[in-house]
């Protein structure tokens, strides 16, 4: 795969060096682009920061050089016309704190993924952090990349999704964004607003019920393919309820995203079927082995970044999500942390329960509203 060149390239900071960070700076690196590489603790990069490249194998082959990789977060997105972050969504909110003080007016910043309402929980910090500047924060429904690290430095690209959703947050910046973005990632396309991208958050539909109704296995560290041995029928008719009701919630805000079959025909290009059929033959996903512990980013991220901000949204209004509700209860239960409390609230997220369809609408216009929705 190849990526385009323009007369005025853009220039990236990738913000995190795991799988997707590494796999992204590489792969824009190899391409000529001027790329710089952060992440929060030296640990991750400290052996291969010294010679400042990243060798891509699988899909992608080569070695893609890197202006700069290090720890300095000022230093990496200074000047830099696009910042892509790479991190789980936890790490979301510390990171736009911290980032708040260096961001400058026409940066573009895309987190890939946003997960649910990543971008708008971005720019609510930012904003309560003192940054004033005119920057535009963006989000993807999903990682381009299926990849992982093999050691520091080194990353294999198992596959590269056919398209990926993106949207600002403002409607009208999708088009400056993909004006961007278009020759270095001709697989984005944009959504019809990010209420599309945040509510085809598919991660979370796939790896929190994925992983608990496997538990025993996990618990006992058997060895299992996640999205393929992982996926029973029952495992299937569960994941359908939980796709139903995400699907519902995005209606009742006049929305209506791909549903899990439809998602995984248009990224990987498979023939439609039940979910069954379709995750147990994809072969992008063969071999991808399940976590050996449940204390992992497919419940401590896609649970309160993910399936608490559908559920709290689908309270709001009127919505009833008892299969989500379970698997959010029985999270927090394992790991014994409040997800809920932890998670994306709306009030995290600078929204009125009592006007939540109002709020979000004006946020996809570029509007404000007049007053702040009191209840009644």
């Amino acid at each position: 795969m190849t990526i385009g060149a323009k007369t005025e390239k853009p220039t990236f900071a990738v913000m995190g060096a795991g799988c997707g960070g590494t796999a992204m700076a590489g792969h824009l690196a190899l391409a000529g682009y001027d790329v710089a590489l952060y992440n929060r603790s030296r640990a991750r990069i400290a052996s291969f920061q010294g010679r400042g490249c990243i060798e891509l194998r699988g899909k992608i082959e080569g070695v893609g050089q890197l202006s700069y990789v290090g720890t300095d977060l000022g230093r990496a997105i200074a000047g830099r016309s696009v910042i892509m972050i790479v991190t789980t969504a936890t790490g979301h909110r510390p990171l736009a704190q911290k980032m708040a003080r260096y961001l400058r007016d026409s940066q573009v910043v895309l987190l890939n993924p946003g997960r649910t309402f990543g971008a708008l929980e971005f720019r609510h910090v930012i904003r309560a952090s003192g940054c004033t500047a005119d920057v535009i924060v963006a989000e993807a429904n999903t990682l381009i990349y299926v990849s992982r690290v093999l050691v520091p430095g080194t990353v294999i690209i198992k596959a590269v999704k056919k398209q990926v959703l993106v949207s600002g947050l403002c409607a009208d910046d999708t088009s400056i964004l993909l004006d961007r973005l278009d020759e270095a990632f001709p697989q984005f396309a944009p959504a019809g607003s990010f209420l599309e991208t945040s509510l085809g958050n598919i991660g979370a539909m796939f790896h929190p019920t994925i992983a608990l109704l496997n538990k025993d296995r996990i618990l006992r560290k058997l060895p299992f393919d996640f999205y393929t041995e992982g996926v029973t029928r029952e495992t299937s008719r569960y994941l359908e309820q939980v796709d139903s009701e995400r699907v519902a919630v995005a209606a009742a805000l006049g929305v209506h995203p791909l549903s899990v079959t439809e998602w995984l025909s248009s990224r990987y290009n498979l023939e439609l079927a039940d979910i069954y059929t379709m995750l147990r033959s994809n072969p992008n996903y063969r071999s991808v082995k399940a976590p050996t512990t449940l204390d992992h980013r497919y419940l401590w991220e896609d649970v309160p970044m993910g399936l608490v901000p559908i559920s709290d949204v689908a309270c709001a209004v009127g919505v009833a999500t008892p299969a989500i509700d379970r698997l959010i209860d029985e999270a927090s239960g394992i790991l014994g942390r409040d997800f809920r409390r932890a998670g994306r609230t709306l009030d995290k997220l600078g929204l009125s329960r009592y006007c939540v369809k109002e709020e979000l609408a004006s946020i996809i216009s570029g509007r404000t509203i007049a007053s702040r929705c009191v209840h009644a």
